[in-house]
C-alpha cells in the first residue's frame, strides 16, 4: 500500500499550540521544516474528534500520543465515559480491516489482541481521581 501524508491547510488559524517540526520518512531522504501542532494540541484535537465521531484511527492516535509520554488533558467524567463507550463499540473488523490497513505489520496483531487496553487504563485512572 502506498504511504501518504495528510496535510491540512487552513485559511483561519485557530488559537492552537504550534511548533516547528522536521517532517521526514523512512522511505525517503527528503526532510522539510514545517509548523505543526504540538503533541499536546494534537491530543486535544483527537479527543475532540473521537467524542464527535466514531473513527478507530482517532482512538489509535490518542493511545499513540499517550505512549509518547504526553498526559491526558483535563476531561469531564462524562467525556471519559463517552470515550470508554466508543472504545467498547469497536468490533473485530474495525481492528483487523480499518485499523489494520493503516498501521505497520508488527502493530496489527498487538491491537487485535489487546485493543486499546493502555488507553482504557489511562481513562479509568482519571475516573478514580
Amino acid at each position: 500500500f502506498p504511504k501518504r501524508l495528510k496535510i491540512e491547510i487552513r485559511r483561519n488559524v485557530e488559537n492552537w499550540e504550534f511548533e516547528d517540526k522536521i517532517a521526514f520518512s523512512k522511505y525517503s531522504t527528503h526532510q522539510v521544516m514545517l509548523k505543526a501542532h504540538t503533541l499536546e494540541q494534537t491530543l486535544k484535537n483527537k479527543i475532540s474528534a473521537l467524542l464527535n465521531r466514531k473513527e478507530i484511527r482517532d482512538a489509535f492516535d490518542i493511545e499513540f500520543i499517550l505512549r509518547r509520554g504526553i498526559s491526558l488533558p483535563p476531561l469531564s467524567a462524562m467525556q471519559v465515559r463517552t470515550i470508554l463507550n466508543r472504545l467498547s463499540e469497536f468490533k473485530d473488523r474495525d481492528f483487523k480491516v480499518t485499523l489494520g490497513s493503516i498501521i505497520e505489520d508488527e502493530l496489527r496483531s498487538y491491537y487485535f489482541e489487546n485493543r486499546f487496553t493502555y488507553l482504557e487504563e489511562q481513562l479509568n485512572f482519571l475516573l478514580k481521581t
